[in-house]
């Protein structure tokens, strides 16, 4: 059984994903506001993340190699992160050691190189393998709640690893922060990929702070 899986991202009124400035104290209040057990996140916004906001070159600490004690009554999410090519290689220390998060997980494939899963071993960092050349998110999410009883996912990652949910049935809900700007042509766009129609019921729309909305949809299958 599939946990609750929501995609959340901000975008432009064109759904351009980049070429504005996202206003992170909405996106991440609204992500939060949805209590998710897990965020998933692909490797690649991870590590551009990283690359944006933090010292590169801060080094793995000791502590950082080991997998702090789990507490039952923590609430914060596990940030979980979908990498079969060991892009995250040597950079997971950073997300283990934000206040937000309370566990790092690695989705990784058949053909993830073993290096990389030697390195996952050896710094305690749990890792789920489905899928021969890329993660199968299907069957790896259905671990993810089965292994570690994570109930409900919130995507906040760029438009490749929500396509996929969308296009696999897999997502549950939309939910968007549209910033009033239109991004142009040549940027990024959600769903960009995504080729047969898709019936979306709106929930709600809550207009926020600095002319944004918040609507939020049901995937309808």
């Amino acid at each position: 059984m599939y946990p609750e899986v929501i995609i959340h991202n901000s975008v432009s009124l064109d759904h351009a994903v980049r070429g504005f400035d996202v206003d992170l104290t909405l996106h991440y209040g609204a992500l939060l506001a949805l209590e998710p057990g897990a965020v998933l996140v692909g490797s690649a916004t991870a590590k551009s993340g990283i690359e944006m906001f933090l010292d590169i070159t801060q080094s793995e600490s000791e502590i950082d190699r080991h997998r702090p004690e789990m507490q039952p009554d923590d609430r914060r999410p596990v940030s979980v992160f979908v990498d079969s090519r060991g892009v995250l290689k040597d950079l997971l220390h950073f997300y283990r050691n934000m206040k937000y998060t309370r566990d790092v997980i690695v989705l990784v494939a058949e053909t993830t190189p073993e290096d990389y899963l030697d390195y996952l071993r050896e710094r305690e960092y749990p890792f789920i393998r489905c899928g021969r050349e890329r993660v199968d998110l299907g069957a790896a999410l259905r671990e993810l709640r089965e292994r570690f009883g994570v109930a409900r996912v919130v995507s906040d990652s760029g438009p490749d690893l929500n396509d996929v949910l969308i296009r696999e049935g897999i997502a549950d809900t939309i939910s968007l922060i549209v910033h009033p700007v239109i991004g142009g042509d040549g940027e990024k766009r959600l769903f960009d990929r995504i080729e047969d129609r898709v019936a979306l019921k709106l929930q709600k729309a809550v207009p926020m702070e600095r002319g944004t909305v918040h609507p939020v949809y049901t995937a309808k299958r």
